[in-house]
């Protein structure tokens, strides 16, 4: 995926998020769907209180397992993150 369609994905998820799409910590686990191009996946990572470990986290889902990750944002119960693919 090019890094201008990442970017705009990324905003619309944060958008989603921003004003109260009802995914919680509870609700974190991933989900699977089928579309035309494959299996895609997303989820959301709640990291907890540890903003360090929260971006080591948000650093392997981006780059070393190479999803679309969106900005670590503080929700209640700490720090989270979606990711997708």
């Amino acid at each position: 995926m090019r890094p201008i369609a990442r970017m705009v994905a990324a905003a619309g998820i944060v958008v989603a998020a921003a004003v109260g799409s009802g995914v919680t910590a509870a609700h974190a686990e991933p989900t699977v769907g089928t579309v035309s191009a494959g299996i895609q996946a997303e989820g959301e990572v709640a990291c907890g209180y540890d903003y360090a470990a929260c971006w080591r986290q948000w650093y392997e889902y981006g780059f070393v397992k190479n999803y679309i990750v969106s900005e670590i944002y503080y929700r209640g119960g700490g720090y989270h993150f979606f990711w997708w693919n």
